[in-house]
């Protein structure tokens, strides 16, 4: 009588360890790949992202000044009262402006955009010129390219307000959609070694 060495509980096993491993690396590959093709969609409407852009933004200036205050009330006994309420109404106030006038408001986050840029790019390119570390040049050229980015939004206000804040925020949300996949794929074929 010949005796099987293979155990009927084993195939089971072997079935349930690799829906655990696919299940840690494939629900973040497809919530990146999601988050990616949302991505795409914002690039695709670039006006519309803008426009919903800043009124989210109004929105948390008006959740965030409503906290401030009530915390402001909660603390005035033992914390910066007059900090925390001013702080409040003026996110208060700065929200309630975006929202009410969105078109505004969008033209003032795309200038402070373009100054961003701008001042950033200007910077970095003069102190990698400055201290050419190594790879100073791949800093330099990042550092006109924002220099050049934040020129073009702030000549083309206020048309630029239609289209820059929706650009930079589809190819945030597009990065961040590929940045989660190739971390769930670096995770399947890190599991892939330790079980191979």
């Amino acid at each position: 009588m010949a005796i099987s060495d293979s155990n009927p509980g084993s195939d089971i096993n072997d079935t349930r360890g690799s829906r655990t491993l696919a299940s840690m690396w494939g629900g973040p590959f497809v919530m990146g790949l999601l988050i990616a093709l949302l991505g795409i969609v914002a690039l695709g409407a670039v006006v519309l992202t803008s426009f919903l852009s800043v009124i989210f933004y109004g929105a948390m200036l008006v959740a965030a000044g409503i906290f401030e205050v009530v915390h402001a009330f909660r603390v005035r006994k033992t914390g910066p009262f007059l900090l925390f309420l001013l702080g409040g109404i003026l996110s208060l106030v700065v929200g309630a402006l975006v929202l009410a006038r969105p078109g505004a408001g969008l033209v003032a986050l795309t200038l402070l955009m373009a100054g961003y840029f701008f001042a950033s790019g200007l910077f970095r390119s003069i102190t990698s010129l400055a201290d050419r570390y190594t790879g100073w040049g791949w800093d330099f050229a990042y550092g006109i390219v924002s220099v050049a980015l934040g020129a073009i939004i702030f000549a083309q206000l206020p048309y630029s307000s239609l289209w820059a804040l929706g650009v930079v925020v589809g190819v945030e949300i597009l990065a961040r959609g590929v940045s989660l996949m190739a971390g769930s794929l670096a995770v399947r074929g890190a599991m892939r070694k330790l079980h191979a």
